[in-house]
């Protein structure tokens, strides 16, 4: 079945093709076509609707791809879970809703490693104020208030979070109005993309509002298999329904839009990438394009857990015979805890190996959830911290394996392959445990559950990372832009090198993986696309003022035997 009469088509109903369909379909001469191969994020679908909820839709077949990736040899060999979105909104419909811009110096180092300026952090700040709609941050923080994607300040409320922000003082740290600001280091309030005590994911944020436009279409179910080509001018995609009937739509332009893992397989299944690789695998080869699936990055977590010993956490929030009424208060007067993912609160520091900028991400949430390591009992009162290392020098990849589209892709992240990585782990969990220490949790610490007082040195905690930590689910860096021999992406056109009628716009294009989570930056370069393709004159740069760099606290060594090992590992108090 073949059809033509569409000017561009784009591959990938998550945040990045959502928001190209609003913006490309707004000339009414441009006739849009968004092919999703999940399904529709439906309204009343309370498993990807209801922020609570988020933990569902992570692992089920209908809403996850359940990307695994090959054993990590850095991790004792363990195969990690890269759950990605297989909905419409993408990964945007099952994440944990936080939106974080980045450190200016992500940027400022786009500009250098795309090698074009147009990267940098004064044009790109610009394009995040128009996608922002923020609400609840303080005023005369520069953040954009009118924009699509709604921003919901977390309120960050109650015991543990004022123990929070007071040990984050007591430890040296800076407590600042908003770490998505133009200075990032310090803790505050987190944004959330909520709106309505709902998950404001980017389909609800851009799409469904203008998905009665006569020249957009889209269409779920539709797992396009290859981009096709005459010569080297992509010329359209053949994608199946889910009857698994074959389609080929012609167009004028082809996006790719997929994500991190989705968008250099199809790259590959469609003949461009490696030459020898795709030979190998009795693929023809279009282009020959060595940095296709390439650079891959992700960052790497692992959380960190206390007891509480006051009844003040999100724990009873467990008991089922109170969730009707959470999901009630939720969907009918959008408020309560149904509302928000737990993590509310969190910043950057920087540990001992930082370059200027701050390396450490810590988020808190009241109560203890399950980790990787379940030797723990989560069912208690508690509190816990996400640690992730947010700069590393490990790059991966990701390559087919099959000429089967169905097929998943092989995905390793070489996740602790550098010696910095170590130290920057073991300096990560000593900072977190100091601040979880300070005097301002006395009243609420019940003791460490996990590492757990078995895990004191500098080589057992790097073990229990090794044993433990999950990846951090923000993979991108995969068809980098710039102009290099591994580059894949045109900076100043988004097009693929080589090929003509082809472009990437999402995660994979980052020359390099940001200093937060992904869904910022990944939209923000969809708002920034959006101008390049429409031939619009881009938003005029902002240069804010550079902040002042607060140097970070030092964290004593710890003794084993020592007062403050006794405090931060006592069972009880």
């Amino acid at each position: 079945m073949s059809e033509t009469g569409f000017d561009v088509v784009i591959v990938g109903g998550g945040p990045a093709g959502c928001i190209l369909a609003n913006r490309l379909s707004a000339d009414s001469s441009v006739r849009v076509l968004v092919l999703e191969a999940g399904g529709p994020d439906h309204w009343w679908d309370l498993r990807i609707q209801l922020p609570l909820a988020m933990g569902f839709p992570v692992g089920h077949r209908s809403f996850d791809w359940r990307y695994e990736s090959e054993p990590e040899p850095g991790l004792g060999s363990r195969r990690l879970h890269h759950p990605r979105g297989k909905v419409l909104g993408g990964s945007s419909s099952i994440n944990g809703m936080i939106y974080q811009r980045g450190h200016r110096a992500d940027y400022d180092r786009w500009g250098a490693e795309s090698g074009s300026a147009t990267w940098d952090y004064a044009h790109c700040e610009p394009y995040f104020r128009r996608l922002e709609g923020s609400v609840g941050e303080p005023r005369g923080t520069g953040r954009g208030r009118s924009g699509p994607q709604a921003l919901h300040r977390g309120p960050a409320e109650g015991p543990i979070f004022d123990a929070f922000f007071e040990a984050a003082q007591q430890a040296g740290y800076a407590v600042v109005p908003d770490i998505n600001d133009d200075a990032q280091e310090g803790f505050s309030p987190l944004d959330q993309a909520v709106r309505g005590g709902k998950r404001n994911s980017a389909a609800a944020a851009y799409l469904h509002p203008v998905e009665d436009r006569p020249n957009l279409e889209v269409r779920c179910h539709a797992a396009v298999s290859k981009v096709l080509f005459e010569g080297t001018r992509a010329v359209g995609v053949r994608y199946r329904d889910k009857n698994g009937v074959a389609h080929d739509v012609h167009s004028a332009e082809v996006i790719l839009s997929g994500g991190a893992i989705a968008t250099p397989q199809l790259l590959q299944l469609s003949g461009v990438g490696d030459a020898e690789h795709l030979r190998g695998l009795g693929l023809p080869v279009v282009h020959h394009l060595p940095g296709v699936g390439e650079s891959l990055q992700d960052h790497l977590a692992v959380h960190v857990q206390h007891t509480c010993i006051q009844p003040v956490s999100m724990s009873p929030i467990r008991n089922k015979a109170r969730w009707p009424g959470v999901v009630l208060d939720a969907v009918l007067f959008g408020k309560g805890p149904g509302t928000r993912n737990p993590m509310q609160a969190g910043g950057f520091v920087r540990s001992d190996f930082a370059d200027g900028e701050p390396d450490l991400m810590f988020l808190l949430a009241p109560l203890a959830m399950h980790s990787a390591d379940d030797s723990v009992e989560v069912s208690a009162h508690g509190y816990q911290m996400h640690v992730g290392v947010m700069q590393s020098a490990a790059r991966g990849s990701v390559k087919i394996t099959s000429p089967i589209p169905a097929v998943h892709p092989r995905i390793v992240l070489n996740f602790l392959s550098d010696r910095t990585d170590e130290k920057r782990w073991v300096n990560g969990i000593q900072r977190a445990r100091e601040l979880l220490g300070q005097p301002a949790f006395r009243h609420l610490d019940g003791g460490e559950t996990l590492p757990g007082p078995g895990v004191r040195t500098d080589q057992e905690i790097l073990a229990w990372v090794r044993r433990t930590a999950r990846a951090g689910l923000h993979v991108a860096g995969s068809a980098p832009m710039g102009r290099g021999e591994r580059a894949v992406v045109d900076p100043d056109t988004m097009r693929v090198h080589g090929v003509e009628g082809l472009r990437v716009v999402d995660a994979s294009v980052m020359p390099s993986l940001t200093n937060a989570n992904t869904l910022a930056p990944t939209m923000m370069i969809a708002e920034k696309a959006a101008d390049i393709i429409l031939g619009n004159a881009p938003l005029a740069p902002r240069e804010p003022a550079r902040p002042t760099v607060v140097p970070a606290p030092v964290v004593p060594p710890v003794a084993p035997g020592s007062s403050q090992v006794a405090s931060l590992f006592a069972e009880t108090r």
